[in-house]
């Protein structure tokens, strides 16, 4: 998954901020809106360390706010665990395995929503 996050975001020309669980991208998207900036978009996993994806989106949107875009992305395709993905507060969510074609295509559906 992250070679291809790499991968496609090198050639879209876009800085990529890696988190390795939940809290550790709320604690990212904190600092970076305290320094007056904000990612456009993040690209959640369902099940992380200290705190799952659905878990993390809901405290970013609720308590920070968050506008930015949020992918989920799951190997549970199971419809009531891709409702409370996006219930939780994920705009997309992508089914693994996660492939480049599935990556561009959520990406240009959110950049045009």
């Amino acid at each position: 998954v992250r070679r291809i996050i790499e991968s496609e975001s090198r050639f879209a020309n876009c800085y990529i901020e890696e988190a390795d669980d939940g809290l550790t991208a709320i604690d990212a998207v904190h600092s970076l809106a305290e320094r007056g900036a904000r990612f456009d978009f993040i690209l959640m996993d369902f099940i992380m360390l200290s705190m799952h994806g659905p878990d993390a989106s809901k405290i970013l949107r609720m308590n920070l706010k968050f506008e930015g875009k949020i992918v989920g992305i799951t190997g549970n395709a199971l419809p009531h665990d891709i409702a409370h993905f996006i219930e939780s507060g994920a705009n997309e969510v992508i089914i693994k395995p996660l492939t480049k074609a599935k990556l561009v295509d959520a990406l240009l559906r959110i950049r045009s929503s």
